[in-house]
């Protein structure tokens, strides 16, 4: 189907994360789609899938993106194991860990290996049923979802990007958490990153109708701290995953830069490049402690 054809299409009245009205243009994405900016620093496309569009774009999504390339599938699989490997300098032994956005388990593979207990959770039916085969997977929209047991580390891994109602995934995540507990948010673009405000409407991860929000690291340590959590870790993984190549990267952010100082259009596609994805580990502080940050904010 057509990426993002106009009949699925419908208009966001107002911030996903705040409720507010008060935002400004920042560029177009395309002639009918324009990237707004929130007051409270929220980034999100004026239009997004209506349910119908939503439900026929994800539904194909595992086919036709996910699996579809063997060689995007091989770095995603690499960056996988990067990726692990920080989150479990945070976790003690035998954690029960829920990914959220699990697609196929791939990456739930991962800690299991390590002896850790996985749960998934997958809006794709699809790459559900793939997911069932290994882990117990609850399939639908995650705040809506009843879980029977808490966890110790809940993964927001390259998904939060696609939610229509941001915060009420943050709470969901934190409200399963003992304290303790972890929120592992990674391979999340930063709308703060040197590329994005370079390349604008070129940046690869841009808000558009499908990737509807973009975040700022500021914003999603306010937004948890908030509901109690502090941040823990952070990093900004570029050299030595595999989409990194740095003399064609520095290249191609050369001729972006001497494109605007000289008033041209820059042409293509942001590269992979520093700062373009953040990794966040936030952890849920004890009440009194959640108490305090929340007064102090």
């Amino acid at each position: 189907m057509e990426r993002f054809p106009p009949e699925l299409l419908q208009e966001v009245p107002c911030c996903p994360l705040c409720g507010g009205t008060d935002r400004q243009v920042v560029y177009a994405h395309s002639p009918c789609i324009d990237v707004l900016r929130c007051a409270c620093g929220l980034h999100y496309s004026g239009m997004r899938f209506t349910p119908e569009g939503h439900d026929a774009y994800w539904q194909r999504y595992y086919a036709d993106e996910h699996v579809a390339d063997p060689e995007a599938a091989e770095r995603r699989r690499l960056m996988y194991r990067m990726e692990c490997d920080h989150l479990l300098r945070h976790l003690d032994p035998g954690a029960r860990v829920l990914d959220v956005g699990c697609a196929d388990g791939g990456f739930l593979d991962l800690f299991a290996a390590e002896g850790h207990v996985c749960f998934g959770v997958e809006f794709s039916r699809e790459a559900a049923a793939k997911a069932k085969e290994k882990y117990p997977v609850l399939v639908g929209e995650f705040p809506d979802l009843d879980f029977k047991e808490g966890f110790d580390a809940v993964i927001f891994r390259g998904v939060l990007q696609y939610v229509s109602r941001p915060g009420a995934y943050f709470g969901k995540a934190v409200s399963l958490l003992g304290d303790e507990g972890l929120v592992y948010v990674t391979s999340q673009p930063d709308m703060d990153c040197f590329c994005h405000g370079l390349f604008r409407n070129r940046f690869r991860f841009s808000p558009t109708p499908c990737d509807v929000i973009g975040f700022t690291a500021p914003l999603l340590e306010r937004e948890f701290s908030r509901l109690g959590c502090r941040l823990a870790g952070e990093t900004r993984f570029y050299e030595g995953t595999p989409y990194a190549d740095p003399p064609k990267d520095v290249a191609t952010v050369m001729a972006a830069l001497t494109a605007r100082a000289e008033g041209r259009d820059v042409e293509g596609t942001s590269p992979a490049f520093w700062g373009n994805m953040m990794t966040l580990v936030f952890r849920k502080c004890p009440k009194a402690c959640g108490r305090r940050i929340r007064e102090d904010a």
